[in-house]
């Protein structure tokens, strides 16, 4: 009964790791999110992309801009 306990409070302690990861997670895509359309907004012209490629280049773009701000505030 006692191993049984454990393992559960285990995977309670898991569960809170995992959804303290997946929050962390889900606050970060917001604020890229927000970041994003607060730069949008400035523009003048608001430019949509056509395919997957640039899709693909602009998520990386703002990957890259947030990780410089990250290690700024470090």
């Amino acid at each position: 009964m006692q191993e049984k306990l454990l393992k559960i409070k285990d995977s309670i302690n898991h569960f809170i790791e995992v959804s303290e990861k997946e929050k962390k997670s889900l606050k970060d895509s917001i604020e890229m999110l927000w970041l994003n359309a607060d730069i949008q907004r400035k523009k003048t012209e608001i430019i949509i992309p056509e395919s997957a490629d640039e899709n693909i280049l602009r998520i990386r773009q703002l990957l890259a801009a947030a990780w410089s701000e990250d290690f700024k505030n470090d």
